[in-house]
């Protein structure tokens, strides 16, 4: 299930770490609507089939926080099992024009739209990536390095796809799947004080199409999708 949310700031400023906020808020929004579902979705160890991107029109950027020329936040969400999406839709209907505390601001939601989801009826698609695809490469139990989208990045995300998604898709098919880049750019994201090396851009992935279809739901990175990261969208 895929909706839009646009929400009202009170003020136009937001830190640069605005992520960990965003995520608060759904958290918050979750637990008021439903306690059991909430813990499913957030409790540490949960796999979360779930990623957003959010959107705004940045006037400045500083050195600890962003300047907006107005004060909407545009978020695409995206759910990948529809029985879940359907309840946290209505956790967002639940809270509409409600203010939740957002840094030095409030912050409200105004609309939830729900946004026709395609179909991948191929075995090769081209995506536009919304938001950071973080891949991440664990080095030690306290020390992790984050890749972009080059050579080794993209063998470490396979491998870290395969380890994630084997129980759900065959082994053979996660191996087979090939993502080329067509147009990417590095970018720095700061999430709970963390600066985190992404990728933006196009890319095309070949591969079953029960896979692509899973990735463009529930997002691409297999590290912190559900924080805001690896949202993807069909290019036609």
């Amino acid at each position: 299930m895929r909706f839009e949310l646009i929400l009202c700031l009170a003020g136009k400023e937001i830190p640069i770490d605005y992520r960990s906020g965003i995520l608060s808020f759904f958290k918050n929004t979750l637990k008021q609507y439903n306690d059991e579902i909430y813990h499913l979705v957030y409790d540490i160890g949960q796999e979360k089939d779930i990623t957003f991107s959010p959107f705004f029109i940045p006037e400045e950027f500083q050195k600890d926080k962003i300047i907006l020329k107005n004060n909407f936040i545009k978020i695409f969400y995206s759910v990948e099992n529809q029985l879940l999406g359907l309840h946290i839709y209505n956790s967002f209907l639940n809270i509409l024009n409600k203010p939740y505390p957002f840094f030095n601001t409030t912050i409200k939601l105004e609309r939830v739209n729900k946004l026709k989801e395609k179909e991948i009826l191929n075995e090769t698609t081209v995506f536009k990536i919304l938001s950071p695809v973080i891949i991440r490469e664990q080095l030690s139990q306290d020390k992790s390095w984050y890749h972009s989208l080059d050579e080794k990045g993209m063998d470490i995300l396979k491998k870290n796809m395969i380890h994630k998604l084997k129980n759900r898709f065959p082994e053979k098919y996660l191996e087979s799947l090939e993502i080329k880049p067509l147009k990417l750019k590095k970018t720095i994201t700061t999430f709970y004080g963390i600066q985190m090396l992404g990728s933006l851009g196009v890319i095309e992935i070949n591969g079953k199409k029960e896979i692509l279809n899973y990735l463009y739901k529930s997002g691409l990175s297999t590290s912190r999708k559900s924080s805001g990261f690896g949202m993807l969208d069909i290019l036609e």
